[in-house]
């Protein structure tokens, strides 16, 4: 058959075109097989090692805390402190009173006991009373207008006792505390006191056997002399040290050890 100029013509075989066209539908399923499998093993192989965790309970919701306030802190109960022996020693003294009966006095130290009696003797049970009174409003609180009141009285009433000297020691701790006065005054109150003790009372014994006139030097250099003049501080303490061998404070504590640390300080 004659064939039109600019025309050409394929031979083609029904039979090949058909396999063709399975070999293409078999490749088409493999693949579909293919991914529909991956996707089955990922499910699998991802619920099985996902992790069944426990439900976890909310947290309490925090109480609402006003506007400008704090919210409270909560400390655990702290141990009870055991009884100090300065404040057991206080009391004491506290308990013997204007009143105190000799076992009393005598529980307060040997040297206080004789000195207290000498006291007693010399003024007569009724001013001794008078003095005792004075001396026990006026001991505590320290800082008290009032309790420097009744001391200074007892110094103006009973100047040549024993009880006298404790009084100017107190004194020179009241005035310390006093605190509507400025600084440099209460140094000044608090020095003339502690160094009139040293003038006027330097046997003086208070409770415990506890020597005035070195509690006062003491006294004297940590209030007063390590600020202002720390040469004379330390040849306080070196005095102390030298001269009160055997003396203690109320607590017991030797004062030549007192001291020592003092002036470990200063240096």
């Amino acid at each position: 058959m004659p064939v039109a100029a600019g025309t050409s013509t394929v031979d083609t075989d029904p039979e090949a075109e058909k396999e063709q066209t399975m070999r293409g539908l078999l490749i088409l399923a493999a693949v579909a097989l293919l991914l529909v499998g991956g996707l089955v093993v990922f499910v699998a192989i991802d619920s099985g090692m996902e992790p069944v965790a426990a439900p976890v309970e909310p947290e309490p919701a925090a109480p609402p805390v006003k506007r400008g306030s704090r919210p409270v802190p909560h400390y655990p109960p702290m141990a009870r402190r055991p009884q100090l022996p300065d404040r057991a020693r206080e009391e004491k003294i506290a308990t013997a009173g204007a009143d105190a009966s000799e076992q009393q006095i005598l529980e307060l130290g040997k040297e206080f006991h004789d000195k207290w009696y000498e006291d007693r003797r010399r003024l007569g049970e009724e001013r001794h009373r008078q003095m005792e009174k004075l001396w026990f409003g006026g001991r505590r609180p320290r800082g008290s207008a009032k309790s420097i009141a009744r001391l200074e009285e007892l110094l103006r009433e009973f100047p040549d006792t024993n009880r006298a000297g404790c009084a100017a020691y107190e004194l020179g701790q009241h005035y310390m505390r006093l605190r509507n006065l400025p600084l440099n005054k209460r140094r000044e109150k608090a020095e003339h006191y502690w160094r009139l003790v040293g003038e006027r009372y330097r046997d003086t014994i208070c409770e415990f056997n506890e020597p005035a006139a070195a509690m006062s030097q003491l006294a004297l250099v940590n209030w007063v002399y390590r600020y202002t003049d720390p040469a004379r501080a330390r040849r306080l303490l070196e005095d102390i040290i030298k001269n009160d061998q055997g003396q203690t404070d109320h607590l017991g504590q030797p004062l030549p050890d007192l001291a020592r640390r003092m002036l470990e300080v200063i240096k």
